[in-house]
């Protein structure tokens, strides 16, 4: 939540629950509700990556997409964040993706509708892009198509990689020790099933053929030792056009989402699509 204070475009904050169809009532997926000060309609829903929550370290890209005048509604996925009461599965992650889409789509002045997922929140939403013709633009950042084993030397190997100038460059956005009060507000995921099993059951190549010549850009780390590059290569191939692939240099599996330019890119590009 205090990573929004460093949003320099002006917006309101609303903090919403949404009601999963599938679930009991007293399990409503939370959410928050961005909106620009001037705002035509254009939204994206954002969902976050495995053991992420709704805020962390996404601030450069809110603040990207509001500066382009794009609302956004971030939402914690089950068994993430706030969301702890339901456990997260393939069926709890696309019953709630389902819902997310339905409640942005329902709300007064919106639009046209994009989509950005990051990590394991990008094969959720490739996922929805397939089923849910209403959404007009996907991005996925850093997702993968199988998760190798995440062990200490892959952790090992991405610390490393943040030594490099373009990572580094990132303590001039943010300070070490808000870099680290970010990294705390992770707390990990309440799993229902296996993470490895739930990617592959999300069948990503099989996917990016459902999605048909809808708009799509995929964003990746040069330097992702956790998610290898080449999961991009070949979301990107089996993809159909309109689409658009953006390799970023020296970035890791954590610090893409806090590259200036690919973040840029993003909104302009969303809005580009979203405006056509």
């Amino acid at each position: 939540m205090k990573s929004l204070a460093r949003i320099k475009a002006p917006f309101t904050q609303t903090e919403v629950c949404i009601p999963v169809s599938a679930f009991d009532p007293k399990h409503q997926q939370p959410g928050t509700w961005l909106q620009p000060a001037q705002w035509g309609g254009q939204a994206a829903l954002v969902i976050c990556g495995a053991g992420d929550n709704r805020f962390a370290f996404k601030w450069l890209l809110f603040q990207k997409l509001l500066a382009n005048n794009i609302a956004v509604l971030t939402v914690d996925p089950p068994g993430h964040g706030e969301f702890m009461s339901v456990p997260s599965t393939v069926a709890t992650a696309q019953h709630a993706a389902q819902a997310a889409s339905d409640w942005l789509h329902a709300q007064a002045g919106v639009q046209r509708v994009g989509i950005v997922g990051i990590s394991f929140g990008g094969n959720q939403a490739a996922w929805l892009m397939a089923h849910d013709e209403r959404l007009a633009a996907l991005t996925i950042i850093a997702s993968p198509i199988k998760l190798n084993s995440v062990t200490q030397t892959v952790m090992a190997r991405e610390a490393i990689n943040l030594l490099w100038p373009r990572n580094v460059m990132i303590l001039r956005k943010m300070s070490p020790r808000a870099l680290w009060t970010e990294w705390k507000s992770i707390r990990g995921a309440w799993y229902g099933e296996s993470l490895y099993d739930m990617i592959e059951a999300f069948d990503m190549l099989n996917t990016m053929q459902k999605i048909g010549p809808r708009p799509t850009l995929f964003v990746h780390g040069a330097r992702d030792v956790a998610i290898p590059v080449n999961n991009a290569h070949q979301l990107h191939q089996a993809a159909l056009p309109d689409k658009e692939i953006i390799i970023v240099p020296q970035a890791t599996h954590l610090t893409v989402v806090l590259q200036d330019k690919p973040m840029q890119r993003v909104a302009d590009w969303t809005r580009e699509k979203l405006n056509t």
